[in-house]
């Protein structure tokens, strides 16, 4: 198990002991899922595709100023073919969340963190396997509808072979 791999675990751990330590004041727990289009650029093939995406969270912080949260999630980068290429990857993420509250409604947000990337590319025949952890982030709004349901858009920018970027839609659903 790599280093970044086991920080990454105990990151989690530390979050997850958080969470319960300060359950008094937080909202709790959430899922969200979405699809996204996803853009690659790597050498000189670029492309795009629509991929899913999910994730589970804990909101730690509540106030009428900043929200904080820890998340787990999973990101799929798509498939891509051209000519005798192809490339497709995903990644597990560990982030942390920073919401801003616009009112009783809106909200803007801030993810960042490090994703656990599994990414293959075919380049004439040849087959490489591209796995580690990188960075990363992005920012996204979102619009509550009756305290419970959020609709959101985000952009997320990932630092893997692949240079994915990801532009989605979906739903959060707060316990």
């Amino acid at each position: 198990m790599s280093k970044t791999i086991y920080s990454g675990w105990k990151a989690l751990v530390l979050l997850v002991a958080t969470c319960w330590v300060t359950s008094a004041s937080a909202d709790g727990f959430y899922v969200g899922a979405g699809a996204y289009r996803t853009d690659i650029s790597i050498d000189d093939f670029d492309d795009n595709d629509y991929a899913p995406a999910a994730f589970v969270g804990y909101q730690f912080l509540d106030t009428n100023l900043l929200m904080l949260s820890g998340e787990v999630g999973y990101y799929d980068f798509g498939d891509y073919e051209s000519n005798d290429n192809k490339a497709e990857g995903s990644a597990i993420t560990l982030a942390g969340v920073a919401y801003l509250p616009l009112g009783p409604f809106f909200e803007i947000y801030a993810k960042a963190g490090i994703a656990s990337a599994k990414i293959e590319v075919k380049d004439s025949g040849d087959r490489q396997d591209f796995d580690g952890e990188d960075g990363f982030g992005g920012i996204g709004v979102a619009f509550d509808i009756l305290d419970t349901i959020d609709i959101y858009a985000e952009y997320l920018a990932f630092d893997t072979k692949l240079n994915s970027k990801l532009y989605g839609i979906g739903v959060r659903l707060d316990f």
